[in-house]
């Protein structure tokens, strides 16, 4: 897989620093030194200085651009070096002319180079050239309408003030050949990535995947951290608020799947989504066990569907997620229902409907063989080569499931409100407003978590942009001096955080609620443990069931006050059905 990062774009920045500058004449004659890039690459020793230039400061230029052309191909590299040695160390020709004052003057002249060095690159480097025709086209001119690369000759017409004379005039004409007087040299044909990067040629095994191009010739090493300076931070927040979860995930599935004499519709949604987001979070403790996880055995190969433990994280996280995010509607849904005191009915056709769901939604990918890292994710839905496999497997599904989330809690909302004007009861209320705040988290965290994409694409360029800064600096020399400065660090951050707390949400639903002590007090699984641990002189549970509900704590008159009132609004509530006991208060199921 190939994703040519913008070096274009910095290619053509310091390209300008050249190009861009007028031909300006009554420059000097000056020695091409050691230090010099093109040194053993011309065939002269004297180049062309123009007026106001520092031999220092070309030099470092030249040397940035050949850094530079280590992002091009062996084909383009030294027939450029070729082009830019003639072009930035023009050969000078000196004329000297005596003047009628009998007064000397000397005329230095660069000869430019050959526009058939310049063809010999066009073909090669046609991939940048077509990036800045107007700069780099072998047609191009100075802004005096000198050609940059003349066919033979270059015309100048001078004058003595161009000379430097004194008072007397004079009027001069010179042809100077063009210049191809270059040294040809073999090895300047080899690529040599700067560090961090990698020599593709050497490293990218044919048939393999996952491999990410800087240019034709360069890729990025793994592990490449988009923010480096910051990558520890996300890694410890993430792994920290997703213990957390599962945590708390694992108290609900003990809650409302193990320890209840009876499982209700409304407990096995509860049940369902912590099952969601434990899985979710094992594929993060997966991942955590092994460093660089992300990286294959191969360098510079990130992880692909062929490497099986990123096939099996990237199945248990899309498992996991998708089973999360499919019975959030379904527990917003049960609490519109109780809301209106009735009852769901043909639960199991849902079951089958959403547990079906998942495990195609989970396998397709699969088929497609699109499980795999890549620099901004870890094991999962691959969609860099601009493929609908996210949308297919997870957005599409995804925002249908939220747009249902997203209607149950306004209508929960209104029948709440509703009742309340009919039957004002705090306690009720405040359980009911919690729910429906749950309802709003989850919302409000799977559709950030889903929208982020749109910002990741819109930003696109502006991530290439800063990828192409970053390989400018270390193609100058020193990589530790550069820093990859990518926006968005912020919203990555939320990211993280609103996916690793989505078990949470629930717990602050569902797990908080005077009804968990009731199951915990009545479980009789719980009592089979504790009697045979011999534990059940110490640690004394209720033999008796509670009339505490999940949605009041109240005792006395005003709890019978409340079923009185509910009695009222709905006089035909079946008091046999298994959701709705006949001592139920608004929210129970």
């Amino acid at each position: 897989m190939k994703i040519i990062i913008l070096t274009i774009f910095i290619f053509n920045i310091l390209i300008l620093k050249i190009n861009s500058q007028d031909l300006k004449l009554g420059g000097s004659c000056e020695l091409l030194d050691l230090n010099s890039p093109c040194y053993s690459k011309l065939n002269y020793t004297t180049f062309y200085l123009q007026p106001g230039d520092s031999i220092i400061e070309l030099n470092k230029n030249v040397s940035n651009i050949f850094g530079m052309l280590e992002f091009t191909t062996p084909e383009c590299k030294p027939n450029a070096i070729n082009i830019f040695c003639l072009k930035s160390y023009p050969k000078c020709e000196t004329y000297n002319e005596t003047l009628t004052n009998n007064t000397t003057v000397s005329f230095n002249l660069p000869s430019l180079p050959c526009n058939s060095i310049c063809l010999k690159a066009e073909t090669p480097c046609k991939t940048f050239i077509d990036s800045y025709l107007k700069e780099l086209s072998c047609n191009s001119k100075f802004s005096n309408g000198i050609p940059m690369f003349p066919l033979n000759s270059t015309n100048y017409q001078l004058n003595q003030t161009n000379g430097g004379s004194g008072s007397s005039s004079g009027n001069y004409d010179y042809n100077i050949n063009c210049n191809d007087d270059i040294i040809y040299d073999n090895s300047t044909s080899v690529i040599n990535c700067p560090s961090p990067l990698l020599n593709a040629i050497d490293h990218v095994k044919p048939g393999k995947t996952t491999y990410y191009y800087i240019s034709d010739s360069c890729i990025l090493d793994c592990p490449f951290e988009i923010y480096p300076t910051k990558a520890n931070l996300l890694k410890t927040t993430n792994y920290v608020l997703t213990s957390i979860s599962f945590i708390t995930c694992f108290f609900m599935i003990l809650t409302f799947g193990v320890l209840p004499n009876k499982i209700t519709h409304r407990m096995e949604s509860i049940l369902s989504f912590a099952c969601g987001g434990c899985i979710t979070a094992l594929s993060l403790f997966i991942q955590s066990n092994e460093d660089n996880f992300n990286c294959s055995s191969d360098p510079g190969r990130f992880k692909s569907q062929s490497d099986h433990l990123c096939l099996l994280t990237g199945l248990i996280f899309q498992f996991g997620a998708i089973t999360s995010i499919f019975w959030a509607p379904m527990i917003a849904y049960d609490f519109f229902i109780t809301s209106r005191l009735s009852k769901i009915r043909k639960f199991g056709l849902y079951r089958i409907g959403i547990w079906s769901l998942v495990f195609i939604l989970t396998a397709l990918p699969a088929f497609g063989g699109k499980y795999s890292a890549t620099v901004a994710t870890s094991c999962w839905i691959n969609s860099d080569d601009g493929s609908a496999w996210q949308y297919i497997s997870f957005y599409i599904p995804s925002w249908c499931a939220m747009g249902l989330l997203c209607v149950f809690s306004i209508l929960s909302v209104i029948n709440v409100s509703k009742m309340y004007m009919k039957s004002p009861n705090r306690r009720i209320l405040f359980f009911n407003i919690k729910i429906i705040i749950t309802s709003l988290i989850l919302l409000f965290n799977l559709t950030f978590a889903s929208s982020l994409k749109f910002y990741m694409e819109d930003k696109m360029d502006t991530y290439f942009d800063a990828i192409a800064v970053w390989a400018e600096c270390i193609s100058k020399g020193d990589p530790s001096q550069c820093e990859l400065h990518a926006p968005g660090y912020e919203l990555k951050a939320l990211n993280v955080v609103v996916v690793s707390i989505l078990g949470f949400c629930i717990f602050i639903g569902y797990g908080l609620d005077p009804i968990v002590i009731q199951i915990w007090k009545e479980s009789e699984k719980l009592k089979w443990i504790l009697e045979k641990c011999g534990l059940n002189d110490f640690i004394k549970l209720g033999s008796e069931p509670t009339t505490t509900t999940n949605t009041s704590s109240g005792s006395g008159s005003e709890k019978r006050q409340s079923r009185v009132r509910m009695s009222k609004l709905s006089p035909t509530i079946d008091s046999s059905t298994n959701d709705i006991p006949n001592n139920a208060t608004p929210g129970e199921n």
